[in-house]
């Protein structure tokens, strides 16, 4: 087999064993996903090419472009899988309460952005996570099941806040739990151990049941869609 396509199935290999890395040390989810998405498509094309009995650098160069756009695509969609999997594990913390004080609903949120390739300038619209949110029962409030759904949540914003460069948590209780100070309404700011801003807003909300709290973690803009 040509050296070109073996130098690329072997870089694929190398890369597709640290695609776990991220938060160890390693490259972060996007890095992670065009690099390697770079590989398989450089891959990809050139034993195509060889196949066609075409040039296998220009089927590699070629391949690795669509393979960037499909990495960072992976790396989105990893990222809202993610956030429904804390979401559940938020919920499922506190599946021992009683039934009045466990977690329950919620939805993750997610926003098209336009991905764009800085070599060719194609461009690819790719569903983005933007945020995830569940309802927890004020009461459960000094439970150890409410601090362990709590905890998944600032973890997941932690990584949010290293991977996008900022995150926000949003603490939404009604007017009346407000007014009845069931809830601290101080908001503030904290940062994760690199040093990225978490941002901590309370606020009213009308649409929030009464007696819960609606906590969401929502993503900062993307670093960059340029792959």
């Amino acid at each position: 087999m040509n050296k070109i396509a073996l130098t690329a199935i072997a870089l694929t290999i190398g890369l597709s064993g640290c695609a776990n890395t991220a938060g160890q040390g390693g490259m972060d989810n996007k890095t992670t996903g065009a690099v390697l998405g770079g590989a398989l498509g450089c891959a990809g094309g050139a034993l195509l090419a060889k196949l066609a009995g075409g040039d296998m650098a220009a089927g590699c160069a070629m391949g690795a472009v669509v393979g960037g756009l499909v990495g960072f695509e992976r790396a989105r969609q990893e990222e809202i899988a993610e956030a429904e999997r804390v979401r559940q594990e938020a919920i499922q913390a506190t599946a021992s309460l009683p039934p009045q004080q466990r977690a329950r609903g919620g939805e993750v949120k997610t926003v098209e952005v336009v991905a764009k390739d800085k070599a060719t300038g194609n461009t690819q619209k790719v569903k983005t996570f933007d945020s995830v949110s569940i309802d927890l029962p004020i009461s459960a409030k000094g439970t150890p099941e409410y601090t362990s759904a709590m905890g998944k949540l600032k973890s997941l914003a932690e990584r949010v806040a290293d991977e996008r460069g900022s995150a926000e948590i949003r603490v939404a209780v009604t007017p009346a739990d407000a007014r009845a100070s069931k809830v601290s309404m101080t908001g503030g700011k904290v940062q994760t151990a690199k040093g990225n801003p978490i941002t901590v807003t309370k606020v009213t909300d009308t649409s929030v049941p009464k007696g819960m709290e609606r906590i969401t973690v929502k993503a900062g803009r993307l670093r960059t869609t340029e792959v």
